[in-house]
């Protein structure tokens, strides 16, 4: 089995180091990793991979494609992949930086009979599958409300590069808060289903400079009508990513950064406290391990295309909203 990495920024590098460290389990016989720049004293050397500047070279033959280029260029870099070979992709989140062609690309994809995976990690992080677990249950009853948030201060995000230069500051790369933490949105989708209204607020609004949005703010109505808020920055200097789930017979809340979890029951007086011991890093080994099951047909918990396109439409949802400043309804 031929892989190939298509983009070699910090998710690119990290999907080419942990599929060189499972190679053998997975059975890959050749891993490419391609980009338009000379990338060799970044990679560094290694007889493990080949390193291309030629998209034909590393997209022949190619069984597996991980799409790990800026989110704008998703689109045309699959399109220009699927001329040379079919393979399943597993692509980055999101999908692309606008919602256009995407549903045209995933077609195509499913028209040759291959699998998509979605980079959506989080509904594989324990503290999500836990969560998961408690509303199939129903311990705090029927669930009325959610609170999402996740904030980081985009300067800090990646402390080796000026901020300015990261593509995470320019729009015109699909850059900013509501593209990149769309995290929030898919496992709150993933908790509760699909999203029938959107209200929502996006923009810059701090002196950053950056062209892309650093806040998001959204109410998402879901079909089985629990409401929900999703609060998304780039302001924080303090890194929070959180959630609180209120039912009618308790309140949970949870931590992404500290893996805590707490009950509160209405008929106690005490809250009931969980830590679960767990290093993020395994999360990109398990979905590395979850995308060869989705591509054998066997049970698998990645993200799939199609749940991302939803996601993808409650994010051009949220952008109507702001932008003609009324709800949104999505069919």
């Amino acid at each position: 089995m031929k892989v190939s990495v298509f983009g070699s920024g910090s998710i690119g590098l990290r999907h080419l180091t942990n599929l060189i460290k499972l190679r053998k389990k997975l059975k890959i016989s050749s891993i490419f990793s391609y980009d338009t720049k000379d990338k060799k004293k970044f990679l560094g050397k290694s007889k493990k991979f080949t390193f291309t500047q030629n998209l034909r070279v590393a997209a022949e033959n190619c069984d597996v494609a991980f799409i790990c280029v800026p989110t704008h260029l998703h689109n045309q870099t699959i399109n220009k992949i699927l001329k040379y070979t079919k393979c399943h992709f597993y692509i980055e989140k999101p999908l692309s930086s606008e919602i256009k062609d995407c549903l045209k690309t995933l077609n195509k994809i499913k028209k040759i009979k291959k699998k998509v995976g979605v980079g959506y990690m989080l509904v594989n992080h324990p503290v999500i599958l836990e969560i998961r677990s408690l509303i199939k249950k129903k311990a705090i009853g029927k669930i009325i409300f959610a609170r999402a948030e996740c904030g980081f201060y985009l300067p800090n995000w990646h402390p080796w590069e000026d901020y300015r230069k990261f593509y995470m500051a320019h729009k015109n790369q699909g850059g900013g808060v509501l593209l990149d933490t769309s995290h929030e949105i898919n496992y709150l989708q993933r908790l509760f289903g699909k999203v029938k209204s959107i209200q929502g607020i996006v923009g810059k609004f701090s002196n950053l400079e950056i062209t892309s949005d650093d806040l998001a703010l959204s109410i998402l109505k879901f079909k089985n009508n629990i409401v929900s808020h999703v609060h998304l920055d780039l302001l924080q200097f303090e890194k929070s990513r959180s959630f609180k789930i209120i039912g009618t017979k308790g309140v949970v809340e949870g931590s992404l950064v500290t893996n805590k979890i707490k009950i509160f029951y209405n008929h106690k007086k005490k809250a009931v406290e969980k830590k679960l011991n767990y290093n993020f890093n395994n999360i990109y080994f398990t979905q590395l391990r979850q995308f060869w099951s989705l591509i054998k047909n066997k049970k698998s918990n990645l993200c799939t295309g199609d749940e991302a396109y939803h996601t993808m439409q409650i994010i051009e949802g949220i952008r109507k909203s702001n932008k003609f400043g009324k709800k949104i309804s999505l069919k």
